[in-house]
């Protein structure tokens, strides 16, 4: 049984172009589908860099709250009390003595005086930034 009187020499190259086309979309699936994994994978890669950025900064910030608490508990107990406050300035005018400075102020007034200035002035500046005592 042949084909007699039928032309199949246009039909070859509608064929060859119908399966370019079939293996280009093949093709342009696979590399969407490529994309899409690394995609996926650089995203995975991406938050755990950020969890372990977290982690480090969320010890950071621990290591700086146990700081302040510190510097809190310090200034608590320079500032807490007048005894305490008498022992600060005690050791600031026994720095101020050591390093024997020369500013006519101290001259004239004392170092007493100069003392408690500086005291006042670290407590003024410290409730200005809002650590009350």
């Amino acid at each position: 049984m042949g084909l007699k009187g039928i032309d199949i020499s246009q039909t070859i190259p509608v064929l060859n172009e119908i399966q370019e086309s079939m293996e280009f979309e093949t093709r342009k699936k696979v590399e969407q589908r490529q994309a899409v994994i690394e995609t996926a994978e650089n995203t995975a890669e991406m938050k755990s860099d950020l969890k372990t950025v977290i982690h480090i900064q969320n010890d950071y910030i621990n290591m700086l709250n146990d700081q302040n608490e510190h510097i809190k508990q310090v200034l608590d107990n320079m500032f807490g009390s007048s005894e305490d406050s008498v022992i600060v300035q005690k050791e600031i005018l026994k720095i101020m003595q050591e390093s024997k400075p020369s500013d006519g102020l101290v001259a004239d007034k004392g170092l007493d005086v100069v003392i408690q200035l500086v005291f006042n002035a670290v407590q003024i500046y410290l409730n200005s930034k809002g650590i009350r005592f």
